[in-house]
């Protein structure tokens, strides 16, 4: 309730300050002529007189409380992002993507979950270090970014684990695998060879009404299919009763997805 008035009594603009200011002076001139005529049976001084004299001495207090509640709206907006985002890559965190995602699946939302997972980064951070391994996160991040589309949700989820919820069509899935999976080159030094790191990724297409628990569950059991099959790849869940349709395609490893 009290970020609902906060919210609504928070200035978004010009036009809203001024909108807002003239409305709580009225309101306050309101009260103040009110609690005169209650308390003395009658207004003293002229409408316009009086109404000058509630302006002179509430203005000042009005401006500095919509000043107030502007700048704890702000901070309220900017705890929540912190709270919300992976301060290494920028990308919303764990708690922030399972809440967009439920949130998603509430609207009735049809969509792919998918976990990605860069692989061998023990040893890039054993060999090179926690910076460089920062770095990779970071080029990670980077790939996800450029090939997904603005309305589709990214996140890491775990040190070296990001999460996708996309909304495309499962004929997409092949292009979106291959552009996930193919090789990330990371300089972290002008004079030696870069890093270079691969993804392996799996996928469960989230059923109507389906926990997103469950839909992740399945993604995690196409993940370690994926990094069986020789990492670099994207493996999509298919329900064990049925065959499993499996060939590598460059970077890309398919079962056919199925829902159960």
């Amino acid at each position: 309730m009290a970020m609902r008035i906060i919210r609504w009594t928070t200035p978004r603009g010009g036009f809203d300050t001024v909108f807002k200011f003239v409305f709580f002076m009225v309101v306050i001139h309101a009260v103040s002529v009110s609690v005169e005529y209650a308390i003395v049976g009658e207004i003293g001084l002229p409408p316009l007189m009086r109404f000058a004299l509630s302006t002179l001495t509430a203005a000042p207090f009005v401006a500095l409380a919509l000043f107030a509640v502007h700048r704890s709206y702000v901070l309220h907006l900017q705890l929540v992002s912190l709270a919300s985002t992976d301060m290494l890559t920028g990308m919303k965190n764990r708690r922030a993507f399972f809440t967009l995602i439920e949130n998603h699946i509430a609207d009735g939302d049809q969509g792919i979950a998918m976990i990605a997972d860069a692989d061998h980064f023990k040893d890039i951070n054993d060999t090179y270090g926690h910076a460089v391994g920062d770095l990779c996160l970071q080029a990670v991040a980077e790939r996800l970014r450029d090939v997904t589309n603005p309305d589709e949700t990214i996140a890491r989820i775990g040190g070296e684990e990001f999460g996708l919820f996309i909304r495309r069509p499962t004929s997409e899935i092949r292009d979106l695998g291959l552009a996930l999976c193919s090789p990330i080159q990371v300089t972290y030094d002008p004079a030696r060879k870069p890093v270079c790191l691969t993804l392996s990724v799996g996928a469960a297409r989230i059923d109507i009404g389906e926990p997103l628990e469950r839909a992740m569950r399945r993604a995690d059991e196409a993940l370690y299919q994926a990094k069986l099959a020789g990492r670099g790849a994207l493996v999509t869940w298919v329900a064990p009763s049925l065959p499993a349709q499996s060939g590598a395609v460059q970077s890309y490893t398919s079962f056919n997805p199925a829902t159960g």
